[in-house]
């Protein structure tokens, strides 16, 4: 286990104990979320941006929405929960995910995407 530190730019860490939390809570809210995504009109072969990835859970569950003619490209900034979500897509056998080390406000992108979608935090804007 890794020991926070008191600089973690995420309030509840970073932990192995935080990405298993993590993961059961998005499994919990899978079908909530996909409704959401479905209702917004997330499809076949779009290119969707997901900010603030974390351990890959909703970039998995658009990958999947999108299909083998889409793509999901995650920006998150953690190197750790990083590593976690590349093992889980890899694992998944998704290949039209892909995900970048980054601050939202340093990303860049060649191509545009038809949608995007960030958690819900009160430290994003700042």
């Amino acid at each position: 286990m890794i020991v926070n530190s008191p600089a973690s730019p995420y309030a509840l860490g970073s932990t192995d104990a935080e990405h298993e939390r993590l993961i059961r809570q998005a499994a919990r809210l899978a079908p909530l979320t996909e409704r959401l995504f479905r209702e917004a009109g997330i499809g076949l072969g779009q290119r969707v941006l997901d900010l603030g990835s974390g351990v890959g859970d909703v970039a998995m569950l658009v990958a999947r929405l999108v299909g083998h003619s889409g793509e999901v490209v995650g920006i998150e900034r953690d190197p750790r929960s990083l590593e976690r979500a590349r093992a889980r897509v890899a694992e998944a056998g998704l290949h039209n995910v892909s995900f970048i080390q980054s601050d939202v406000s340093q990303i860049t992108a060649s191509k545009p995407f038809d949608a995007a979608r960030g958690p819900f935090h009160s430290d994003v804007a700042s």
